[in-house]
């Protein structure tokens, strides 16, 4: 559970606010409009704070839902600046797509956690709605383990395990949880960024041709997806979260040595899970088993055979870079 002095999402107010924007948000509306929709029910304008000169001119990264530049407010803060696109050329998509960015934006104002990113404004940047959180120079969670490979990746797991944890308990699900998605702070902490994405996902895999489009994290995505069968949902999250803690050990993507194009038929067809990486999470350790079949629950064919987010956190605590070496007698197997 989150300590208490962590503020957590006012579900009935939410639900309050989700009204009064699916109410007022509408398909010929400006981003300006929508940016005062939502400084009315309580986020911050930061659109006059921007020092555009020296904003990147370009995208320094892009995904299916957005592009990312590199800015400046006026007081000095190095920001990223997260545009966010609306499909104007499908007016159905279009006006749910801003009803439901609308709705995710402000749950994602309301989220005060120190494992997910602060959302500190919002603005109209070069006529697109934009989301503004602090830069954080050590990237996301691959490159700051190609910079710091000794790092303690049994607590950056942990940490992982807790901001998805606080977001399930705030019913927000992340849809889209992955290395690349974790960003890590000065001090070495990993937050979760990029999440409550999840009705917007769905909705541009329902309104696009293709589901295996920019939007689309193949690698981290759980089968029901995949098969067209489930969308994104916790259970969901927790398959992610089981492939985002292997990539945390491993500092490679999950299924590093396939495709894209054969990794659908290794996980639908031949219901495939990640071999396990025996060098670092060995069998011949006090808490390698313990890891593995904490991942192997993760990866569960059957949603609801998925643990919690906040059980895996419990179970992650008591392991350690310690636990997880190789000791000279094989230990014995619980049960």
């Amino acid at each position: 559970m989150a300590p208490p002095d962590q503020v957590a999402v006012s579900k009935s107010a939410t639900a309050l606010v989700d009204q009064a924007l699916h109410d007022s948000v509408t398909s010929t509306m400006t981003c300006s409009d929508i940016v005062t929709i939502l400084i009315s029910h309580g986020c911050t304008d930061l659109t006059s704070s921007l020092d555009d000169p020296v904003c990147s001119k370009y995208p320094v990264a892009n995904g299916g839902l957005g592009d990312v530049f590199h800015g400046r407010l006026r007081n000095g803060m190095t920001v990223a600046i997260k545009t966010i696109r609306a499909y104007y050329d499908q007016g159905k998509l279009s006006r749910m797509y801003h009803k439901r960015a609308a709705k995710e934006i402000y749950t994602w104002s309301k989220c005060k956690h120190p494992n997910v990113v602060e959302l500190i404004g919002l603005a109209v940047f070069r006529d697109c709605l934009a989301m503004i959180s602090r830069w954080e120079q050590n990237g996301n969670l691959l490159h700051y383990l190609s910079q710091h490979p000794s790092v303690d990746r049994c607590h950056l797991s942990t940490s992982i395990c807790a901001g998805l944890t606080y977001l399930h308990e705030n019913d927000i699900v992340h849809g889209d949880l992955k290395g690349a998605n974790v960003l890590i702070a000065r001090d070495g902490r990993p937050m979760l960024m990029d999440f409550g994405n999840a009705s917007l996902l769905d909705a541009t895999l329902q309104f696009t041709e293709t589901n295996t489009g920019p939007s689309f994290s193949l690698r981290w995505t759980a089968p029901e997806i995949l098969e067209g069968t489930g969308s994104h949902t916790i259970a969901a999250d927790v398959y992610a979260l089981g492939m985002t803690i292997l990539e945390a050990f491993t500092s490679k993507i999950p299924f590093a040595d396939k495709s894209d194009q054969s990794l659908v038929a290794h996980i639908l067809f031949h219901k495939n899970t990640p071999t396990r990486p025996e060098t670092i999470i060995p069998s011949r350790s006090m808490h390698g088993n313990k890891l593995w079949d904490i991942l192997t629950r993760c990866w569960a064919s059957d949603p609801k055979d998925r643990p919690s987010a906040g059980v895996i956190w419990d179970e992650m605590k008591p392991i350690t870079t310690e636990t997880l070496k190789v000791l000279e007698v094989e230990p014995e197997r619980d049960g």
